[in-house]
């Protein structure tokens, strides 16, 4: 009867020991994060499309709106399609789950010449914590 128990006993301690893996798991699950919508702004109004045409220099703003599946820190940087980044590394909170926060980059770019009458650019933000992430934007400018 002793060799019965002990084979049950060592049974449900190792089931014990599963369970308990298992929760303690759970409750150091990570936060994820992932890109939702998009959107370009030209001198304030909305890039239909993602193009703008008219005067330039123009102010471009990059929107992103990122979402969590908890409350969580992220840090991002931008890269553009030419070659530079802006202001690197930053960081901010999301501070409830599963509602889009949006964050944005600056761009002052263009001029009324030549090499701007079709200017094919892009920015991305590249998400590098919780969980590495990056959405390009891709614009065309039309400078008159």
């Amino acid at each position: 009867m002793n060799l019965i128990n002990l084979r049950g006993s060592r049974r449900w301690f190792g089931a014990l020991l599963a369970l308990f893996i298992v929760i303690a798991m759970a409750g150091t699950a990570q936060a994820g994060v992932r890109i939702g919508g998009m959107a370009l702004t030209a001198n304030g109004q909305l890039a239909q499309g993602f193009q703008y045409t008219g005067s330039c220099p123009v102010n471009l703003k990059f929107d992103w709106g990122v979402i969590g599946t908890e409350p969580t820190a992220i840090t991002y940087s931008f890269t553009r399609s030419d070659g530079g980044q802006s202001g690197g590394s930053r960081t901010t909170n999301l501070p409830r789950a599963n509602q889009s926060v949006p964050v944005f980059d600056n761009w002052r770019l263009g001029a009324n010449t030549p090499q701007f009458s079709n200017y094919r650019g892009w920015v991305e933000i590249n998400i590098a914590s919780p969980n590495p992430v990056a959405r390009k934007i891709n614009f065309t400018l039309h400078c008159r």
